[in-house]
C-alpha cells in the first residue's frame, strides 16, 4: 500500500447535496483550492430516494448561486396542498395547508426533486470548476497541528488500495448522521432515537385519490398523518408511520411488505405500484452536535451535525443553509481579508436556528404519529388538528423565509444600524433581505433583485435614492470616491453597489444628476421596493446585504453614512484595512 502526500486550502468529506454545494461555492469564489471524498461508489449515492423538498429560501439561495434554473427545468413545482380526514373526506387549514401562504417571493411552491437528481446538477455545476467527486475514498483518521491550525487527514481509496496523507487548511464534514469528521474529533452527538419507524416509499401508482398530485396529507387512524407527495417524473412518495402492531403481521419487511403497508396506509383510497423506484424503513429521533467548529479549522455541516426526522422536511434545506451560511465567510478568510471572527459566526448564527428545528421536530413528530406533544398544554387534542395548527405556526421557519440571525455583540455581521423604519416593517438586521421586484431602465423590463445579485461571495450596498433633491447626497459620493479601503473592496470585487430609484425616469443620471452608483434600477411603479424595505422615499437609505442575502445593516443617509458604512465593514474585513 503506497502513502502519497498532498496539499489543498478545504478538505470536504462527504458528496451528498451539503458536501457537494460547499464544493461548488468554495470552487466558483475562486482562490481556493478543494477536494471533495465520498466513502461510497457514486451508484449506492444514486439511490433515488431520500430527500425530495426544497422550500422558498432555499431555492432562493441556490438562484443566486446560478443553479436554480437547473433544478426547474426538472422538477415538480408543487403548489397545490390537500388534507383527507380518515373518510376520505377533504378537511381545510390541515396539514401541508400552510404551503398555500408562502408569499413574498418569486419561488412560491414546494420545489420538488428527487435528491439523486438535485445532486447530479450540483455535481455538474461543479465541474464546471475543475472539481470532481473522488470515491469510494474514506477518511481514516485525522489530527490537528494546534501550533497552526492545520489538519492531517489519511483517506483510503478503496478502488487502488492506496492511503494518502492530505493536509489541509479545514477540513468540512459533510458525511451525515454517522459521521467520520465528528466520531474522530470526538465530537458529542446530543439527543436520542425514538422507538418509532416510518416507512418512505417512491414510485409509480395508479390512484382513484382525486388530487394526486399535489402535496397530501391522509389522516389514517393506524399509519399516522400519511404523507403523499407528487414527484418529478410522473412518481409519487408515499410516507407512514410503522407502529409495533403492524410491523407484528411479518417475520420480515421486505419491499413487497412495503407496498402493502402503504395499499393500507391510503384507505379509503386505492393504489397500486406500477412501479417501485426505493423504499426506506427508519428509526425516528433528534440529535444535534454540541459543536458546529472545533480549533479553529474543523467543521461540521448538514447531518453530520443535526439529524430529525422527515416530518417537515426541513433535513436538506437546513443542510443547505449551513453550506451557504458557511462558504463565502470561509472563502473571504482563505483569500486573506476576513479573521477567524467571522467563521465563529458560523456556529454562533446556525447553532440556534437547528435547536428551534429540533424542538419543533419533537413535537411534529410525534403528532405524525396519532400523539399529542408530551408537554402540550392546549385546549385542542385532535392531533390533526394541533398539527395543522403547529405546522402553520411554524411556517415561515419552515419556508426559510422568517429564519433570521440574532443581533449579538460578538458577531459584526448583524449590526443595528443608524436607520430605523418610520413605517411598520419586519425587515430588520438579520434577517432575510426581501427579493423585490425592479425594473431595467430604459425598457422597463421587469427582474427581481435576487437575479441581479448573484452570490459572489460579495456585499452588497443597496442605496435607495431620494424623491427630492439631490437623490442621493453628494458627501455619499464623495466619501465612497475618496475611501481606499471602499474602493479596494470594490476592485477586488467584495464590494458592489445598486442604486434603486423611487420612479421611472429615461435616464438614470440625469435623475440623479450623477452616475448612479453600481448599476440602477426602478423599485416599481408604485415605489413596492421602497414599502417592503420600510423606507419612505422621500428619505431613502442604505442598506447592506450580506452575500448569502441576509441584511447585515441599515444606514441612515443622513447621518454620516459612509462612516457607518465604514466602520462596519472594516469590523468583517480586517484584512483590507487600509
Amino acid at each position: 500500500m503506497q502513502e502519497i502526500a498532498s496539499y489543498v486550502d478545504v478538505l470536504i468529506v462527504g458528496a451528498g447535496p451539503v458536501g457537494l454545494l460547499m464544493a461548488y461555492q468554495l470552487a466558483k469564489f475562486g482562490g481556493v483550492s478543494v477536494r471533495i471524498v465520498e466513502q461510497h461508489p457514486k451508484s449506492t449515492q444514486d439511490a433515488y430516494g431520500r430527500a425530495i423538498t426544497l422550500f422558498p429560501r432555499t431555492a432562493e439561495m441556490l438562484d443566486q448561486l446560478g443553479l436554480a434554473d437547473e433544478l426547474l427545468q426538472s422538477c415538480f413545482a408543487c403548489r397545490d396542498t390537500v388534507a383527507y380526514d380518515a373518510n376520505g373526506q377533504e378537511v381545510y387549514g390541515r396539514g401541508w395547508s400552510f404551503m398555500n401562504h408562502m408569499k413574498d417571493t418569486a419561488f412560491d411552491f414546494a420545489l420538488v426533486l428527487r435528491q439523486k437528481f438535485q445532486e447530479e446538477i450540483f455535481r455538474n455545476g461543479m465541474k464546471k470548476y475543475g472539481v470532481r467527486v473522488e470515491a469510494p475514498v474514506q477518511l481514516t483518521t485525522a489530527s490537528v497541528d494546534q501550533s497552526v491550525s492545520q489538519v492531517t487527514a489519511i483517506l483510503l481509496d478503496h478502488a487502488s488500495e492506496t492511503y494518502e496523507t492530505v493536509r489541509c487548511k479545514y477540513l468540512i464534514g459533510c458525511d451525515g448522521g454517522h459521521s467520520s469528521v465528528r466520531r474522530i474529533f470526538h465530537i458529542p452527538f446530543e439527543g436520542s432515537a425514538t422507538e418509532d419507524k416510518w416507512v418512505r416509499i417512491d414510485g409509480q401508482v395508479k390512484t382513484d385519490m382525486p388530487k394526486p398530485r399535489s402535496y397530501c396529507s391522509i389522516e389514517s387512524p393506524t399509519h399516522g398523518n400519511v404523507l403523499w407527495v407528487a414527484l418529478d417524473r410522473g412518481a409519487t412518495r408515499i410516507g407512514y408511520a410503522f407502529t409495533d402492531d403492524r410491523a407484528n403481521a411479518y417475520s420480515e419487511f421486505d419491499e413487497a411488505a412495503a407496498v402493502e403497508e402503504a395499499v393500507a396506509a391510503v384507505k379509503p383510497f386505492h393504489i397500486e405500484f406500477e412501479r417501485v423506484d426505493w423504499w426506506t424503513i427508519y428509526t425516528v429521533g433528534q440529535r444535534i452536535a454540541k459543536n458546529f467548529f472545533i480549533n479553529d479549522c474543523v467543521f461540521l455541516a448538514g447531518d453530520a451535525c443535526h439529524t430529525h426526522s422527515s416530518a417537515a422536511a426541513q433535513g436538506m434545506n437546513t443542510g443547505i443553509h449551513d453550506a451557504v451560511n458557511l462558504a463565502w465567510k470561509l472563502s473571504l478568510k482563505l483569500r486573506g481579508v476576513a479573521s477567524i471572527d467571522l467563521l465563529k459566526t458560523y456556529e454562533t448564527e446556525r447553532l440556534p436556528n437547528v435547536k428551534r428545528l429540533i424542538q419543533y421536530d419533537k413535537d411534529i413528530s410525534l403528532l405524525m404519529t396519532n400523539r399529542l406533544p408530551e408537554k402540550w398544554q392546549g385546549k385542542l387534542d385532535d392531533v390533526n388538528v394541533v398539527l395543522g395548527h403547529l405546522l402553520e405556526e411554524a411556517s415561515a421557519f419552515t419556508s426559510g423565509l422568517g429564519i433570521s440571525y440574532e443581533i449579538r455583540k460578538d458577531n459584526a455581521l448583524n449590526v443595528e444600524g443608524s436607520f430605523g423604519s418610520s413605517q411598520p416593517s419586519p425587515v430588520r438586521p438579520g434577517v432575510r433581505g426581501p427579493d423585490i421586484s425592479l425594473l431595467r431602465p430604459g425598457t422597463f423590463e421587469p427582474t427581481r433583485l435576487i437575479r441581479e445579485l448573484p452570490n459572489t461571495a460579495a456585499f452588497t450596498v443597496l442605496v435607495f435614492a431620494r424623491e427630492r433633491k439631490p437623490a442621493i447626497p453628494e458627501m455619499i459620493y464623495e466619501e465612497t470616491s475618496n475611501s481606499p479601503f471602499l474602493q479596494s473592496l470594490i476592485a477586488e470585487g467584495y464590494l458592489r453597489f445598486i442604486t434603486i430609484l423611487p420612479e421611472r425616469t429615461p435616464s438614470p443620471y440625469e435623475f440623479l444628476g450623477h452616475e448612479p452608483l453600481g448599476r440602477a434600477y426602478i423599485g416599481g411603479d408604485d415605489k413596492t421596493a421602497y414599502r417592503r424595505y420600510g423606507i419612505k422615499s422621500s428619505e431613502g437609505a442604505l442598506v447592506v446585504l450580506r452575500p448569502d442575502g441576509w441584511i447585515g445593516t441599515m444606514i441612515d443617509v443622513g447621518r454620516l453614512p459612509i462612516l457607518v458604512l465604514t466602520y462596519y465593514l472594516r469590523s468583517i474585513f480586517p484584512g483590507c484595512d487600509i
